[in-house]
């Protein structure tokens, strides 16, 4: 049930996240398929691959990606393979994706597990400050968020690294961010911001209780869309990275993800 969040403002300022960084440039390894013609570049300017010597037969990534870029595809033959750690912003967990280039322009694959890298400098995350979604209190939304709990654990919902269900809900709920705090005084909250708007969320999780509280603000609410993906993984035997595949093509088509099977696409 949502009600009033009167006294939010303190008790959110209380228990926000700290400051979040990442930072790399982008090697990346063109080689034809007697593994010659080798060449390994690094900078931001690597995402427009290596022309001259194209078509290549293989394309491997060592930084993390939100896009493949299109260049890579263009550049890579009929058959090949495009091997690159990629994610969405909801955190920094990704998984190596391994996409076989289609005679048509596009690359589809499954991913083949867990990873984390060093973002790609170009597509890195330029999060507004807290500040900028809660302000203090009795200002913006701040004062006015609903409220309602959850009965998710937070012993279910705060997972060790690498596990599958951040990656899965990054799939699933658009243009948003999570942010895990560190516990204190028995509480642990999670912060959600949306990247299209100042939606945002939290769910303070306390030991010993079983249901937590969630504050919602914005145009989004967040939480809801999160807790909807949670129950969509569950309903779908939690599946891992592995059953989960990418698809990339030129125009309007870009980016879908995928369970199981490529043609029951959405876009993440």
């Amino acid at each position: 049930m949502r009600g009033d969040g009167g006294g939010l403002g303190a008790d959110l300022r209380r228990r926000r996240p700290g400051r979040v960084s990442a930072g790399a440039d982008v090697a990346v390894r063109h080689a034809d398929a007697g593994g010659r013609r080798h060449r390994q570049g690094r900078g931001p300017g690597r995402a427009k691959g290596c022309a001259g010597s194209a078509p290549y037969d293989r394309v491997l990534a060592t930084v993390g990606l939100r896009e493949i870029p299109g260049a890579w595809i263009g550049q890579t033959r009929p058959g090949g393979v495009i091997v690159a750690p990629w994610g969405t912003h909801y955190t920094h967990a990704d998984a190596v994706a391994r996409l076989v280039v289609r005679g048509d322009g596009t690359a589809s694959g499954r991913f083949t597990g867990p990873v984390e890298f060093m973002k790609l400098r170009g597509q890195r995350l330029s999060l507004p400050p807290h500040g900028a979604y809660v302000p203090d209190e009795g200002e913006g939304e701040g004062g006015g968020a609903d409220t309602s709990s959850t009965g998710i654990p937070e012993g279910e919902f705060i997972t060790p690294a690498y596990a599958a269900l951040p990656f899965a809900l990054g799939l699933r709920v658009r243009h948003c961010v999570q942010v895990v705090a560190a516990p204190h005084d028995g509480a642990r909250p999670v912060w959600f911001y949306g990247l299209t708007d100042r939606s945002w969320a939290c769910v303070v999780f306390r030991e010993g209780e079983a249901e937590a509280r969630v504050w919602q603000a914005g145009e989004r609410r967040l939480w809801d869309e999160v807790e909807a993906a949670y129950g969509w993984w569950v309903g779908h035997g939690r599946p891992d990275h592995t059953r989960f595949g990418l698809t990339v093509g030129p125009g309007p088509a870009g980016q879908r993800v995928w369970l199981d099977d490529p043609a029951d696409s959405w876009s993440p």
